[in-house]
């Protein structure tokens, strides 16, 4: 153990000002590992490796700066970044630079060459499942003529061993089209379409209950869509994807998708293991980005069947990149590349989007760095006008891998592992899948395609940057709650995962109201205080030429402020009418959170019910 209690920067806060960053030395990238933190006398803090035998002593404001040393740079890049991220240290790179050096002699900074030779082991030669398709539509039946289409055109449906559109539809003539255009499309397909509409739901919720009737409870909270009358159903309908495609690769489409893959209009080098928002760009109007967009020759369902379900080695291949090198694991995360093992897969395939987002909240904006940044702020549209108009390209400009799932309106899921199911009902079952894939299977990876494919909604959507910071989303308190209660131990068996994530959901329903409002509120006042400080580190960056940008974020604060200073916070959450009582709200969560915990418990059975029912057919 070291004994220097003097790893700090309390020398640089009387620095005159910033000091002549000296040149690089060591090129070589670093970024700092998971630690455990002990409080020492003195405001000192021992920090324990939780990847080796490494320990040093520094002083708190090291620490806090160290968490921000995430992403693989080298030592003066990491010291540029805190110096601009943290005005007390007075712009003194050289000095931050010299602090750092100290960390890594103690080997607390982990050079990013640690991680090629595990990314050069990556599974070759995984045995891949036969694939399906899924088109899920609800009511909109001019979308999915429009999609059938472009498939019929655009895409090698031959490859597939079966097509469904999955039909949600709550009115009677649109399912009845729904139905007609899959018929027609089956004369010109080279691979029929199976319709798979309220009658053929019910039907295979009547089959699994005869053989699992033990599991009726849970079945109906699936897959009976009187159970969740008046809302809307998006995880129901992906849930029957997962049971009409066990053992099988599924793609699965939203209805308002056009079956073409676009090239990104921005390209990085190499690849990337980080978990971050995607990137950005922003056009006047759809023909603005039609104009310029250039077509891959293969089609969507292909480009995802490329590295779904491989492994790492294998998906590289496809991509044609060789395992990068230490060097070219720069800006990088340790966070994901840790998770990284030999027997890594990729088990969720993503693509971005041009168009508009899928998302009424545009608040996201708020989020961007770097040139995505940059192209927001740059002339000669408004910010506002830019944001209105919904139309943008959101994806990545290299193959990127991370570790957790959010939205994409075209997924690959490799449905031959035991994925979780959907939560039946309102927004925000995407993120809570992610969250539950990631807790049963923490060294899987998702990969997002930097290609993308046109996302055009026959309805006018329209969106907001006006933050609720005072309401929040229920999805997004539990999928917080499901991270920070993962098993840290990455050996457990996937049984064992499961178990553990329905006793994480029956304890939930155990809770009682006070315990869960003090938990609500403690997620709704950290969500609060890390939107604050996001939007001062963005307002202290912020060019002082740019007024509208600087309005909207001395805006955006003043809502958190006002927020985070209020006497008294009332529990809300987005969907939930403000008229209804808190008791009730909580005696509705309970039984939510117990009804899940069932069907959790049950879900292995009904695949293997559902997988034995095809089998049957």
């Amino acid at each position: 153990m070291s004994n220097d209690y003097d790893i700090s920067f309390s020398y640089t806060v009387n620095n005159p000002g910033p000091a002549a960053a000296p040149q690089e030395t060591d090129p070589t990238p670093y970024a700092f590992p998971d630690c455990e933190e002990f409080s020492l006398p003195n405001g000192a803090v021992l920090l324990v490796s939780k990847h080796g035998p490494q320990q040093t002593v520094v002083t708190r404001d090291v620490s806090i700066a160290l968490g921000n040393c995430r992403e693989f740079r080298s030592l003066q890049g990491h010291a540029r970044f805190l110096t601009g991220y943290m005005p007390e240290l007075g712009g003194d790179v050289d000095g931050v630079r010299k602090v750092l050096e100290s960390v890594r002699d103690a080997g607390l900074m982990v050079p990013a060459q640690a991680f090629a030779g595990r990314l050069a082991d990556g599974a070759r030669g995984v045995e891949r499942a036969p694939s399906r398709v899924f088109v899920i539509t609800c009511d909109r039946p001019q979308a999915v003529e429009r999609l059938l289409e472009t498939l019929l055109a655009g895409a090698d449906l031959a490859r597939h061993e079966r097509l469904y559109l999955v039909d949600d539809s709550r009115d009677a003539d649109n399912a009845a089209r729904n139905r007609e255009l899959v018929q027609t499309f089956n004369t010109r397909s080279p691979r029929d379409m199976h319709y798979f509409g309220s009658q053929e739901r019910e039907t295979l919720l009547s089959r699994l209950l005869q053989q699992l009737p033990q599991h009726e409870p849970a079945l109906r909270f699936l897959l009976d869509r009187q159970q969740w009358q008046g809302h809307k159903t998006f995880g129901l309908a992906r849930t029957l994807c997962l049971l009409l495609s066990v053992g099988r690769r599924a793609i699965v489409l939203d209805d308002d998708v056009v079956c073409t893959a676009i090239e990104p209009p921005h390209r990085s080098a190499g690849i990337g293991f980080v978990e971050r928002m995607c990137e950005a760009d922003f056009y006047r109007s759809a023909d603005a980005w039609m104009q310029g967009a250039r077509q891959r020759e293969e089609d969507p369902l292909a480009g995802h069947l490329s590295c779904l379900g491989a492994g790492l080695g294998d998906a590289l291949d496809s991509l044609g990149a060789a395992a990068p090198s230490g060097e070219q694991l720069r800006d990088s995360q340790f966070q994901v590349l840790r998770r990284v093992t030999p027997a890594s897969r990729i088990l969720v395939t993503q693509n971005g989007t041009f168009g508009d987002p899928g998302t009424g909240d545009t608040s996201w904006v708020f989020n961007l760095t770097g040139p995505s940044l940059d192209r927001l702020l740059a002339g000669p549209s408004s910010i506002e006008d830019k944001v209105t108009t919904r139309q943008y390209w959101m994806g990545w400009s290299r193959p990127t891998f991370s570790n957790r799932f959010n939205m994409s309106q075209v997924t690959g899921l490799d449905n031959s592992a035991l994925l979780p199911p959907y939560f039946p009902a309102w927004r925000g079952e995407d993120q809570l899948f992610g969250a539950m894939l990631e807790y049963l299977y923490p060294d899987s990876l998702v990969l997002n395609y930097p290609w993308a494919v046109p996302h055009l909604p026959l309805d006018e959507r329209s969106g907001s940057i006006t933050p609720a910071p005072e309401v929040a989303a229920g999805a997004a308190l539990v999928e917080t709650h499901i991270g920070a209660n993962a098993p840290d131990n990455a050996a457990l068996p996937l049984e064992s995962r499961l178990a553990s994530l329905v006793l994480l959901f029956e304890q939930l329903a155990g809770r009682g109201d006070e315990d869960l409002a003090a938990a609500y509120r403690t997620a709704l006042a950290a969500d609060q205080a890390n939107a604050a400080r996001q939007v001062a580190d963005k307002l202290r960056q912020a060019p002082e030429a740019h007024g509208e940008w600087r309005q909207l974020l001395e805006e955006r604060g003043r809502h958190y402020m006002q927020a985070i200073g209020r006497a008294q916070v009332p529990v809300r959450v987005s969907g939930v009418p403000e008229s209804m009582d808190e008791a009730e709200l909580w005696r509705r969560g309970r039984e939510l959170a117990g009804r899940f915990a069932a069907a959790l418990a049950a879900w292995p059975a009904v695949r293997e019910a559902a997988a034995e029912l095809a089998r049957d057919a």
